[in-house]
């Protein structure tokens, strides 16, 4: 039982993460990125401003990214890994508890073949 455990652990260790990943990548559309980024004084200032021309200023600065790029300047920030993570937990427990339910429907079948080699 311990290196059934074992094995489902393992393997959703290594697909949940690789599944939010996909999720991640896959669900990425229209992505803007903002060069120069705003700063924490903007920002505040422009609660103060008309909203055309808070668009305005945006529409200036505003760069289109593909997928490939988002992920080439997301891969570096702990944020983007943390999050990714955190969306491979419930892929990860469900292929930690699949491998556990077929791991055991696949051991008590072995059991009964055993007990009844004829059937």
């Amino acid at each position: 039982m311990r290196a059934l455990f074992l094995r489902s652990l393992i393997a959703a260790v290594l697909i949940g993460p690789a599944i939010g990943f996909a999720g991640e990548f896959a669900s990425m559309h229209n992505v803007t990125k903002y060069d120069p980024p705003l700063s924490e004084a903007e920002f505040h200032r422009m609660g103060n401003v008309a909203m055309n021309e808070v668009e305005a200023t945006l529409r200036a600065r505003e760069i289109k990214l593909t997928r490939w790029e988002w992920l080439k300047d997301s891969i570096r920030y702990s944020d983007f890994w943390k999050h990714v993570a955190a969306t491979g937990i419930v892929p990860g427990s469900g292929v930690f508890l699949g491998c556990i339910w077929v791991g055991w429907m696949e051991r008590s079948r072995a059991q009964r073949l055993n007990r009844h080699p004829d059937a």
